[in-house]
């Protein structure tokens, strides 16, 4: 699961993350790759475990192995993202 999936959207779509993209949208791509990193980690996707650069290191060390690299980098990328939302200081309540 993903806290703040709904504001995550929004951060990447602001972004214009996906934008040329012509065959799948990049915003729900990046939804699912936070997903299938939460899956892989057996835990939530929240500020408390991705707010730097090296929850994001930390993250991918734990799934090295478990998919292939280029599917890791973008689990980075998207966790990232992930991160640059929770340092702008959203979510905001």
């Amino acid at each position: 699961m993903i806290q703040h999936k709904h504001q995550y959207y929004a951060w990447i779509e602001a972004r214009g993350v996906g934008a040329n993209d012509v065959v799948a949208s990049s915003p729900n791509s990046y939804i699912s790759y936070l997903t299938t990193v939460s899956d892989l980690i057996g835990r939530d996707i929240a500020p408390d475990i991705l707010a730097s650069e090296a929850d994001v290191e930390r993250i991918a060390r734990s799934i090295e192995g478990k998919r292939a690299p280029k599917t890791i980098n973008n689990f980075k990328s998207a966790m990232r993202q992930y991160v640059a939302m929770v340092q702008a200081g959203l979510p905001r309540k």
